[in-house]
């Protein structure tokens, strides 16, 4: 049995994309992909998700967090022994970047890592510095401009702040028993969005949803569930049991109040 202290979660696997970070070398990369024919969204995906396969990862199109076709992320890779998600926005040489600020947003409520994926255009200068940048070449390759990095929005990196939740919610012990409990939490929310993306097809012919490959909790994840569902049955018992309590003790009255009346009424002091 998983000890407490030990990770459940493997180590995601290295995208290893080709690191060009020196000016000079991404100038001279850039110049010389600026003498290409143009691609397209389709040309781009065709050369970076055989890639992402080749590592082992699971790829899904145009699909985002919410469903399909609204917003979709463009191609998202998974790594199913991590649970780890990858995002990629891709931008041909004849798209905009006028909608990337909303999409990166929705990328981040759901990936590890997010990338931006161009040929030719030049990368804005507001792009998130936990955006990374990637650049595809007609001879298939591929270039990494810059780190991609988790975008954690519910991070909290400090204890003293984990201490004063802990206090100011009057949670008894220390900082450490409500980090625990919000990292199974967000465990498991990692894992239902990775079944959302990679276990869940949708069959356009027939409007219907199917699970293709499923991804199970870890047992601990199980039994954490399932003590937090036996704890709310145990309070939601309590609590009917205080109802039929009180309601009890209303009968009990009500008939103690008939037993004094017909007690009366036996004895001649009530007359009918």
């Amino acid at each position: 049995m998983m000890k407490d202290t030990e990770e459940e979660t493997k180590k995601p696997i290295d995208l290893d994309f080709e690191e060009v970070y020196r000016p000079e070398d991404r100038v001279k990369i850039v110049e010389r992909i600026n003498l290409e024919e143009n691609m397209d969204a389709k040309d781009i995906i065709q050369i970076l998700e055989p890639y992402l396969k080749d590592l082992g990862l699971l790829t899904v199109r145009e699909k985002n967090y919410v469903g399909f076709n609204e917003s979709p992320f463009d191609l998202t890779a998974g790594d199913e022994d991590a649970l780890a998600i990858y995002g990629f926005e891709i931008k041909s040489d004849k798209d905009t970047f006028d909608r990337l600020e909303r999409q990166l947003q929705h990328y981040s409520y759901v990936c590890e890592n997010i990338f931006l994926v161009v040929h030719k255009k030049e990368v804005p200068s507001w792009l998130p510095s936990w955006c990374g940048v990637i650049r595809v070449s007609s001879d298939k390759k591929i270039y990494q401009e810059s780190y991609s990095y988790k975008n954690d929005l519910f991070n909290i990196s400090t204890g003293y702040a984990w201490d004063r939740i802990a206090s100011e919610n009057g949670i008894a012990g220390s900082k450490d028993k409500l980090q625990k409990l919000f990292n199974e939490i967000m465990g498991i929310r990692k894992n239902i969005l990775f079944n959302h993306y990679f276990a869940i097809e949708y069959d356009k012919a027939t409007n219907n949803s199917t699970f293709k490959k499923f991804f199970p909790l870890s047992d601990r994840q199980k039994s954490f569930i399932t003590g937090l569902t036996i704890e709310y049955q145990i309070k939601e018992f309590q609590r009917e049991l205080k109802t039929m309590e009180r309601r009890f003790e209303t009968i009990k009255q009500s008939v103690n109040v008939q037993l004094n009346i017909k007690e009366k009424e036996k004895n001649g002091k009530i007359k009918c």
